[in-house]
């Protein structure tokens, strides 16, 4: 089997519908109904919206206009409703549940964060739930809050407050089977509890769609949290499935992956995350249920025009009840309880892959508030910081909104070889940009992409008591402060989880952000930057060069993408080229990446980094050469990158040497991050 990005024309319909009524006024211009093939189905879909609420009422609109453009339509959500915001502290997903049951979903999977709360809180959801709940890989047989919410085989007339593993949804007089799947790792990225048990969506899919086909199903769709790479492994692994609407991952689809093109496809299709986009795939069957036909859109609810006015219209209900709903949140946004000199950066990008001011902060926290257990040492998990913090008073709000979870704090006593091994765990999936990566108070490590996970960290070091920071003792025996969820063996940390089996944890009784919150208290104002707690390893660009401190914070940053996925020579000699430099000013300053088209005329739409050169084109950093190309492998003048660093910032760099010489790699890094940091 073989899988390429689908290239037909996306539509957008839509978006260019809500600008028309928007213009209008009051939405006076409507789509019109088309006449559809009993075998057309339209998609609609979310994923990963994570209580993420603001934009409800204009994401209401959108599905509206969708049904009145379309009569044979589904409306799909792929988990993790749960997290993420104060909706979720203050109302636990029942706030978003109204909502969708207003919408009218037609089915939902379960993500992982649906657990986080544990079985008694994912229960009341269901209860309280007008559509089914799929599940085809999850045993809840064991589980007394779920248990009696499970109703057995597959039902075309499936009703709310229930878990199946398929329903079958009816639309044009066409049946489709819609079966879910959540990740195995639920078990240890959540807080599930010990009799739920999450079997191999694998054989849980071969299995399912098995038993569809054998009843007469032949259009099947798989709702799934796995995550997109997963996707793809069971689009290649189990025949019969048509689609996948997927989460997990945070995967921003612009256009639909076919897998087997050439047999029977199989589609992909993800949004991305917190309700920014909303899916739609327009799909035509055969006769005999083979897709031969379809159209993929996401729809940016938040689209705005020149004037910032959005794009698409508030649905007047939604809007009022939302307002309702916020009452009591703003109220709670508002209480101050710190300020900071700085920006603190908690983006998900970053604090996934290095070392960040707020990672510090929070770490620091940790580390206080367990210290007066004896604890030395603290790791917390960068997939347990959701938000940056600005400059600024620090509100409750903002608190919470970083730190969703409520994890109880805990301190663990641990040997030095634990450490590593955990701190090994940690740096074993950057390249996925998985949420176990460790923010640390109290050591010091380096770790090499290029060596394999489990043998990348090197250099450890801890605190002592002058200050100083001195080998770890792997023989030692060392009190660690971690959250809960850590360390009941979450994010892969199974050597805590092991601590903790074997008697070694002790409760602070104290929760995450109550003890950040606590800290602040401490501290007049927060200057936390970031120290070389955690260092990357480029063989070329060491301690004493002068390019390290550029180069550490733009590998934070992502801004090497020809680096991220591993290796530890940067080149730091070599010539910097044009699309190195578009590519690492895009990033390093955060621009907002367009869809892909060719920019230049020697660049195409489907080069590898067409997003970044059309975001850096835009933003006026690079203006091309004369004929309309780019020149994307020719190296940089230092006077050229001075003037892309001008455009970029407003402000010419200083700049030693000849201006005609072609700049190093190194010396852009370094140009790059000294505008970055003024």
């Amino acid at each position: 089997m073989h899988y390429r990005q689908t290239q037909r024309a996306p539509r957008r319909a839509i978006t260019v519908a809500a600008a028309t009524s928007l213009l209008v006024g009051l939405f006076a211009v409507q789509p019109q109904v088309q006449a559809a093939d009993p075998h057309d189905l339209t998609v609609i879909f979310t994923n990963d919206t994570h209580a993420h609420l603001d934009n409800v009422a204009r994401r209401w609109t959108a599905i509206q206009d969708i049904r009145a453009e379309t009569p044979n339509s589904i409306l799909l959500d792929a988990g993790d409703v749960f997290s993420g915001t104060l909706y979720f502290n203050q109302y636990e997903g029942l706030a978003d549940l109204d909502f969708m049951n207003r919408m009218g979903y037609d089915a939902m999977v379960p993500g992982n964060h649906e657990f986080d709360k544990g079985p008694a809180a994912f229960a009341n959801f269901v209860e309280k739930a007008e559509f089914p709940i799929v599940s085809a890989n999850v045993d809840y047989s064991k589980e007394p809050e779920l248990k009696d919410l499970v109703k057995s085989g597959v039902s075309a007339n499936a009703g709310g407050a229930s878990i199946y593993a398929a329903t079958v949804l009816e639309a044009g007089g066409e049946q489709y089977a819609v079966f879910g799947l959540t990740t195995p790792e639920t078990a240890f990225l959540a807080s599930p509890g010990e009799n739920i048990a999450f079997e191999d969506e694998i054989e849980a899919a071969k299995a399912t769609v098995a038993d569809l086909t054998a009843k007469g199903y032949d259009k099947i769709i798989a709702l799934t949290h796995l995550g997109y790479n997963y996707d793809v492994k069971l689009a290649e692994a189990v025949e019969g499935i048509d689609m996948i609407i997927g989460g997990h991952s945070h995967t921003r689809l612009d256009e639909a992956v076919i897998v087997n093109e050439d047999g029977e496809p199989t589609l992909i299709a993800q949004t991305g995350e917190y309700g920014q986009f909303l899916g739609r795939l327009d799909a035509s069957f055969d006769e005999a249920g083979v897709l031969v036909d379809w159209t993929y859109d996401l729809i940016e609810i938040d689209a705005q025009n020149e004037a910032g006015e959005y794009l698409i219209a508030e649905d007047e209900a939604f809007a009022a009840k939302l307002a309702e709903l916020q009452a009591p949140i703003e109220e709670l946004k508002s209480t101050v309880v710190g300020t900071s000199d700085v920006y603190l950066q908690g983006s998900r990008t970053q604090v996934r892959r290095g070392e960040t001011n707020l990672g510090n902060l929070i770490a620091n926290a940790v580390l206080h508030a367990a210290k007066p257990a004896g604890a030395t040492i603290a790791v917390t998990n960068g997939g347990g910081i959701r938000a940056s913090i600005d400059e600024g008073d620090i509100t409750l709000g903002e608190v919470l909104t970083v730190m969703p979870f409520g994890n109880a704090m805990v301190t663990l006593d641990l040997t030095g070889a634990e450490i590593v091994e955990a701190l090994e765990n940690g740096v074993g999936a950057v390249e996925e940009g998985q949420g176990r990566f460790p923010q640390v108070a109290g050591l010091a490590f380096a770790f090499d992409l290029a060596k394999p996970a489990g043998e990348r960290v090197s250099g450890v070091k801890v605190v002592a008591e002058d200050g100083s920071y001195v080998p770890l003792d792997l023989a030692a025996t060392y009190t660690v402060a971690t959250n809960a969820y850590m360390a009941d063996g979450g994010d892969n940390y199974a050597v805590f989880g092991k601590a903790k089996e074997e008697g070694r944890q002790t409760d602070l009784f104290v929760v995450d952000y109550d003890a950040f919150v606590g800290y602040l208290s401490t501290l007049e104002s927060v200057g936390t930057a970031v120290e070389g707690r955690i260092t990357r390893v480029f063989t070329d660009v060491g301690t004493d060069h002068r390019a390290y401190d550029a180069v550490q914070a733009l590998a934070t940053r992502d801004a090497f993408p020809e680096l991220s996925a591993g290796g530890n020579l940067f080149g730091a000699k070599d010539a910097v080229t044009r699309i190195d430099a578009a590519v690492w000013l895009a990033r390093g300053l955060g621009l907002t990446l367009p869809e892909a088209a060719a920019a230049f005329s020697d660049v195409a739409a489907d080069h590898p980094f067409a997003k970044e050169l059309l975001a850096a084109k835009e933003a006026g950093i690079f203006l091309g050469v004369p004929g309309g190309a780019f020149q994307p492998d020719a190296s940089l003048t230092l006077g050229q990158a001075a003037l892309v660093i001008e455009r970029a910032f407003g402000e010419a760099p200083a700049v030693v040497g000849d201006a005609n010489a072609p700049a190093t790699r190194a010396e852009f890094a370094v140009l790059l991050h000294e505008a970055l940091t003024k």
